[in-house]
């Protein structure tokens, strides 16, 4: 008898139960911190933070468009820059509640442009990379004072080394091209994956494209800025800028290895987690993480929108979730 094929839940009820999942875990963090205490907390923020907080938090997309959009080149497009960050800041609606919604912003262009998928692909791929090792390179004098931390920050540092390494050594990636040919299901994946070797083993050995990672080091620098502002506002002096990148590097880690789309939930525990064994008292620790989640979703939510509004039509980018119902196909030449 031939195997009944699998229904798949709707997407809408796929999105559903994801943001109802998000709420969730953060509800039990804040239960688990005491809401009384979580809200006395965010009452007492200095509002004068407010303002520069929200700027800097713009800036690092800003900053992540300007770094792409030098990718973008190296890999033949010809988007203007101003069509580049926004492009960027309308990728971030899915950024947060899909899974490798990041790859939005690579579909959006590869429309846009008529450049193919595969080739955008791999320039978020490096952009990426690069951001995440510099950000846990920016925890290191904190971790090193602390002498704790190490034994989550190193593997996975030596797991972003090694994914380059297999990305651009190619007896390296022979090898693990061969490993992947004999499992089951990852297999069909190997075209893809040959693409994504290819695109990003050329950007990687581009010296122009390694030496603008000073861009994404001022994304780190901005980014932790912001949070370690956020720190000050709930309890001032408690945390310096060392500290608060070690927080935002071992959160954003959490964030990833939960699978869980944005890292809700995850990422709010790791923050609080985190703040807590620095001194913070429980309100302050959940503070910060509800204010954290509210810049990484509620305000790119707002510009991803906005940015998406202001050129969808111009650059007829298409649905902004359908995306990822179906395969993205770049638009023809």
């Amino acid at each position: 008898m031939p195997k009944r094929a699998r229904r798949r839940l709707p997407v809408p009820v796929q999105r559903a139960l994801t943001a109802v999942v998000g709420l969730g875990g953060i509800a039990a963090v804040i239960l688990f911190l005491n809401p009384a205490k979580v809200g006395s907390a965010l009452e007492h923020f200095q509002l004068a933070l407010i303002a520069p907080i929200i700027a800097l938090s713009v800036l690092v997309y800003i900053l992540q468009g300007i770094r792409w959009h030098y990718l973008l080149a190296d890999v033949g497009t010809k988007l203007r820059l101003r069509d580049t960050i926004l492009i960027n800041l309308a990728g971030q609606t899915i950024t947060a509640i899909v899974p490798l919604g990041d790859l939005t912003r690579a579909a959006f262009a590869s429309t846009a442009d008529g450049t193919d998928f595969g080739t955008v692909a791999a320039t978020v791929t490096v952009q990426e990379l690069s951001y995440m090792l510099l950000l846990i390179l920016s925890a290191l004098p904190a971790i090193l004072a602390l002498g704790y931390g190490l034994a989550a920050v190193i593997p996975v540092a030596l797991g972003i080394a090694l994914i380059i390494v297999v990305l651009t050594v190619s007896p390296v990636f022979c090898r693990f091209h061969d490993l992947v040919a004999h499992i089951p299901f990852l297999n069909r994946l190997l075209p893809a994956i040959d693409e994504l070797q290819q695109e990003t083993s050329t950007l990687l050995h581009r010296t122009d494209a390694l030496a603008l990672s000073v861009l994404d080091a001022a994304r780190v620098v901005v980014a932790v800025t912001a949070f370690w502002l956020v720190l000050q506002g709930l309890e001032p002096g408690r945390v310096g800028w060392w500290q608060a990148a070690f927080v935002l590097a071992l959160s954003t880690i959490g964030g990833a290895v939960s699978l869980i789309p944005g890292g809700v939930g995850a990422n709010e525990a790791s923050v609080a987690a985190l703040l807590i064994f620095l001194g913070f008292n429980s309100g302050a620790a959940g503070g910060a993480a509800i204010i954290q989640r509210g810049l990484m979703t509620g305000l790119s939510l707002i510009l991803g929108f906005t940015a998406y509004l202001a050129i969808n039509k111009r650059l007829h980018l298409g649905g902004i979730f359908q995306l990822f119902s179906h395969r993205p196909v770049p638009a023809q030449a």
